[in-house]
């Protein structure tokens, strides 16, 4: 397996803290530390994601909580509060924007993950199977035994600044390149995973490298004319142009997902959080639905979602994960539309 980087990034300013978290594909060292004078001030914090894996076509995991803790003071601050299931492989290159959370501005020394204790992967003759998390690696290769009922913490040292009028950045490195699956597709399939913190230079270092950054939500106000809609995201609204975009069919594409509506991904060099504004590179359409008509020749089927809505669907071979049938239910990544068939970059069986 390759590797994921999760980033936690914090932003200061002199009224709030924007707190980012990411997940990528490099290492780093820690982060410096310790109690601010400057917690007059409070922060916010925002979440990405990323990956590039050849093992497993599909990575699900569901990260619950994460917090940020000082030991001395007892201060504490939640960065992700709502749960969210993420399938690592989509993440290649790309550094998902999750949440935005106010946190103040002190120095906190512990990170807290809570994970579901199920994962769910897909190998590549497309067999799922799920997977108990056991233990965890530290930076250190030490294997620790998680916390685990429903659910597993994670409790490590990390020691991250939360300082006013400077952007701080936090890395956790989900390093899947040194997980380990004992007994897949068997009973007793166990996960040990690999993480610890990276410094806030390897956030940069992506950048520099060409990572994008993504953030979803739903669409409202879609403007064809000025090539722009509003995206409604935990992270807060975001006004979004797209005139870089020329995938066929966009414009009927988006006004689907503001009418249905369904979740738009959008995708850019940056996300600026001051301005709340997004100049897109690539856009796609999320549907979950149920498949009809296959036609594996021509590779079209019918998606029904919503209970009573229908779009006829063009897909790729190299694009299925997972086996895929008649009846199967389905995840689609739409970024186009052909004056008859919506286009699926990627279709994920259920």
């Amino acid at each position: 397996m390759k590797k994921i980087i999760v980033f936690l990034c914090i932003v200061s300013f002199a009224a709030a803290v924007p707190v980012l978290l990411l997940s990528c594909g490099s290492g780093g060292g820690g982060i410096g530390g310790g109690i601010s004078d400057e917690d007059s001030f409070p922060g916010s914090v925002a979440l990405y994601v990323t990956d590039s894996l050849n093992d497993y076509k599909q990575v699900r995991i569901t990260i619950n909580d994460i917090q940020l803790e000082h030991i001395g003071t007892g201060a504490a601050c939640d960065v992700l509060e709502n749960p969210v299931t993420i399938d690592i492989t989509d993440l290649s290159s790309v550094l998902q924007l999750l949440d935005v959370k106010t946190c103040p501005a002190i120095g906190y020394n512990r990170i807290i993950i809570e994970l579901d204790q199920q994962t769910v992967l897909t190998d590549s003759n497309n067999v799922s199977a799920e997977c108990n998390l056991a233990t965890y690696k530290d930076n250190h290769g030490g294997t620790n035994t998680l916390q685990c009922g429903d659910t597993c913490s994670i409790n490590m040292s990390g020691a991250v600044n939360v300082s006013s009028n400077k952007t701080n950045k936090l890395a956790l490195d989900f390093d899947l390149k040194d997980f380990d699956v004992i007994n897949f597709g068997g009973p007793f399939c166990s996960l040990t995973m690999k993480v610890f913190p990276l410094n806030a230079s390897d956030f940069d270092q992506k950048h520099e490298d060409g990572w994008n950054e993504r953030v979803s939500g739903s669409l409202s106000e879609p403007d064809t004319v000025e090539k722009s809609f509003i995206l409604t995201a935990e992270s807060g609204s975001f006004t979004v142009t797209y005139t870089d975009v020329t995938a066929p069919g966009i414009d009927d594409l988006l006004s689907r997902a503001a009418a249905d509506p369904l979740k738009v991904k959008v995708e850019s060099s940056s996300i600026n959080l001051n301005t709340r504004t997004i100049a897109a590179t690539a856009l796609y359409v999320e549907v979950e639905g149920t498949v009809s008509g296959l036609n594996t020749v021509d590779r079209t089927f019918t998606l029904t979602y919503q209970a009573d809505k229908q779009m006829l669907v063009a897909y790729q071979t190299d694009g299925v994960e997972g086996n895929l049938l008649s009846d199967s239910v389905v995840e689609l990544k739409l970024n186009g539309y052909d004056g008859e068939m919506y286009v699926a970059t990627e279709v994920e069986v259920k």
